[in-house]
């Protein structure tokens, strides 16, 4: 196993490890690496060189909002953590779609993209939103534990049915959607 060493990892990962350290402790090779899916089956597997084979394999972004595209936890089936790919870059064609259709799958988070009506009806709010997907709506229990800004205007809404909800930057959207937000800021 090739181990971390603390001047490979990104900022503030050193602290990271101590506080909960990580179960392999191991980068995989993108080369040596292949993702795919077995007719029949819901899990995909991967198939790591001549080493082995992981059955229900699942993926995890380590850094699902600050690098989204790199450091991905590849794990067993019952959560186990195997390795980490770094990036994506170096595998085949299918691997690389595969393990991103997995990753979209559990990390969807609609893109607001503006903001039709927002109005507070008995104790909740009321959005109805414009997203990448199309239209939707969705309720907020309480604005401060349901709304986080994650970086400056980058604002992370959670429904109260578990849905999440990325407004990428604020200062993006058309003034009409802005002012309703101001509502709540």
């Amino acid at each position: 196993m090739t181990p971390w060493f603390p001047e490979e990892m990104p900022s503030g990962m050193k602290a990271l490890r101590i506080l909960i350290p990580m179960a392999a402790d191991r980068y995989l090779d993108p080369h040596e690496l292949q993702a795919f899916r077995v007719a029949g089956s819901i899990k995909p597997r991967v198939q790591i060189g001549d080493e082995f084979t992981i059955i229900a394999a699942q993926f995890k972004r380590v850094f699902p909002l600050s690098k989204p595209g790199e450091y991905i936890s590849i794990q067993d089936g019952a959560g186990k953590e195997v390795g980490i790919l770094r990036t994506v870059e170096g595998l085949d064609k299918e691997s690389s779609e595969l393990i991103a259709e997995e990753l979209d799958r559990r990390y969807f988070t609609p893109k607001i993209e503006g903001i039709e009506h927002l109005k507070q009806e008995a104790g909740m709010w009321h959005f109805v939103v414009r997203t990448q997907r199309g239209p939707t709506e969705f309720y907020v229990r309480n604005w401060r534990d349901s709304g986080f800004e994650i970086t400056p205007n980058r604002w992370q809404i959670h429904s109260v049915d578990g849905g999440r909800f990325d407004i990428p930057n604020l200062e993006a959207l058309d003034a009409r959607s802005r002012n309703l937000m101001l509502q709540l800021l």
